[in-house]
């Protein structure tokens, strides 16, 4: 299976730079202006040292040249540095898309299939992964065009100048990839091995930290620290012996290099003595020769960059094999407020397991309060999942009724949810409200909170809205949290409000702010709330009971 995933790495690595083929175009024509207006510089520049040793010019007849000279420098830099500003933003294109359709991938999953993925292993993948991916498509793109085009070039002018520094060139040129592919063959396992650690580290490191307070609790801090330890030098280790194949592959280069300058060298000083060749070739020749080999130099060192970009991208690309889920949204063709949710003989389940729903049917109206009991394990959650869109049905229909009799799918409905944990960022708390409607006034903040239930606290925080929250919405309670969630899901205008077990773990007196909430919140749409308690039922106005995945009671309440 792996040996299969990294054959088809380097070709799907290909294919991604197809979404930048304009850039990296431009960066390799410009790379070969950059060899154009090198090789014209060194042959200005033999140019003017002939004629000022051997041919005894005055320095004042050599200005056109070097004013040629001049322009060649500029031009050649002006060349490679355009050319790696358009492979920087090739890279930058490739990483930015593909991170992006990453993200769409795993919101169309959705949690129900990312239940069994590590967190900081996807965490990992989605910034380091594709960070690796950059360098791959700026640079060792752009050099491998490079390393064809600068040096046939340079092949193209010797050929003109000298056979025998021809000959040198052209054995001991495609001697160096060989060698260095060979030396850098076994980098590649090495490579597999460093991510595999690196991942390993990242879902470690965030598994520590979630379960820091359960790890003092227990007395169990310093048994984490060393696992973390451990793997922290397996990562060293690892990252090191990549670091010692990539210094041999170098001192490989530099070898085969420096042997063939030093061959043309040679020859050309004895050619030079017997009077066989003219210094002026053989010093053009000579300033080419570094030249030829220094794209050589550039790809052995972005050559590894190739590597770690198909040891980086074999995992994320497996995250694209993971199934979506998640129903896509899909727009509304009216505007007519909801009236309805209906579901008819509804089947859901989970993977190639039996059926968790078994042909559910129910109506959940507007202006009208429904709560659904059961105990642990009836399908409760599964129901709530079905209804947020996050698993497909196997059989049976979940639609909504609008007031003017349409019927449309779930997935164009504005839903709003409350979770029983919900998540709070480390901000303020008109922050967090914001994370449902990023652009929300002043004005709609406050009503929201007004709705929830929530005004009277806010008015007793220093700040009000802008009153900083920890990750746990420190320092308000769990139910004054589950009131901000309320509000923050009423921010959106939903027309279906769904709740998972809103007054679980509260006291009575939490447990009646939010069911009171809960209950001022169901005007004027359709509210759904997944309850192990019974307390919430004397609010409804619909009451169903689930177990083992069918209705057992319903009924309506006064």
């Amino acid at each position: 299976m792996t040996a299969r995933l990294h054959a088809r790495a380097p070709q799907t690595l290909s294919r991604l730079t197809r979404l930048a083929a304009v850039p990296l175009a431009g960066s390799v024509i410009l790379g070969g202006g950059g060899a154009v207006f090198l090789i014209a510089q060194m042959g200005i520049l033999a140019q003017i040292i002939t004629d000022l040793a051997f041919r005894h010019h005055h320095a004042l007849n050599e200005l056109l040249y070097a004013g040629l000279l001049i322009g060649c420098v500029v031009l050649r830099a002006l060349c490679q540095g355009s050319g790696d500003m358009l492979g920087d933003y090739a890279g930058q294109t490739v990483t930015s898309s593909l991170r992006m359709e990453a993200m769409e991938h795993l919101f169309r999953v959705g949690p129900v299939g990312l239940a069994g993925q590590d967190s900081g292993r996807i965490a990992t993948l989605l910034s380091e992964g594709i960070e690796a991916l950059h360098s791959y498509i700026s640079r060792y793109m752009t050099r491998a065009a490079a390393m064809l085009v600068t040096p046939l070039l340079i092949l193209a002018m010797v050929a003109k100048l000298d056979g025998w520094s021809l000959l040198i060139l052209a054995i001991t040129g495609p001697l160096i990839p060989l060698f260095m592919a060979l030396v850098g063959y076994s980098a590649q396992s090495l490579m597999d091995r460093k991510w595999t650690e690196l991942l390993l580290l990242g879902a470690s490191f965030l598994d520590t930290l979630q379960g820091l307070t359960t790890l003092r609790l227990f007395g169990r801090t310093r048994d984490g620290l060393t696992i973390l330890a451990h793997q922290t030098r397996a990562h060293r280790r690892s990252t090191m012996a990549v670091m010692r194949v990539a210094f041999l592959t170098s001192a490989v280069l530099e070898f085969f290099s420096s042997l063939s300058i030093a061959l043309v060298a040679v020859l050309f000083g004895a050619r030079l003595l017997n009077g066989t060749v003219a210094f002026q070739e053989a010093f053009f020749v000579l300033l080419l020769a570094p030249e030829f080999f220094m794209p050589l130099r550039s790809f052995s060192a972005s050559y590894h960059d190739r590597q770690n970009a198909q040891s980086a991208f074999t995992p994320i690309a497996e995250l694209f094999t993971l199934p979506p889920l998640c129903q896509a949204d899909c727009p509304s063709s009216t505007s007519a407020p909801l009236q309805s949710v209906q579901l008819d003989k509804l089947c859901a389940g989970y993977g190639d397991e039996p059926d968790v729903l078994h042909s559910l049917s129910a109506h959940f109206n507007r202006n009208q309060l429904t709560v659904i009991t059961g105990p642990s394990g009836s399908g409760k959650t599964t129901l709530l999942r079905v209804l947020l869109g996050m698993m497909p049905l196997r059989s049976g229909q979940a639609n909504a009724q609008r007031a003017d009799g349409t019927h449309c799918p779930l997935e164009s409905l504005t839903i709003g949810w409350v979770p029983q944990s919900p998540f709070l960022l480390a901000g303020t708390i008109a922050d967090n409200l914001r994370l449902a409607a990023p652009h929300a006034t002043e004005d709609a903040l406050q009503d929201v909170v007004q709705q929830a239930g929530m005004s009277d606290i806010i008015a007793t925080l220093p700040e009000g809205l802008q009153t900083s929250l920890g990750e746990r919405g420190a320092p308000l309670s769990a139910g004054q949290i589950r009131r901000l969630a309320l509000a923050r899901a009423l921010l959106r205008a939903p027309q279906l409000l769904l709740f998972d077990e809103p007054t679980a773990d509260l006291d009575a007196a939490n447990a009646a702010h939010v069911a009171d909430a809960i209950a001022q919140a169901s005007s004027g749409r359709v509210c759904i709330v997944i309850a192990h308690r019974s307390d919430l039922t004397r609010y409804a106005q619909q009451t169903l009971t689930l177990s083992n995945g069918s209705w057992t009671q319903t009924g309506a309440v006064s």
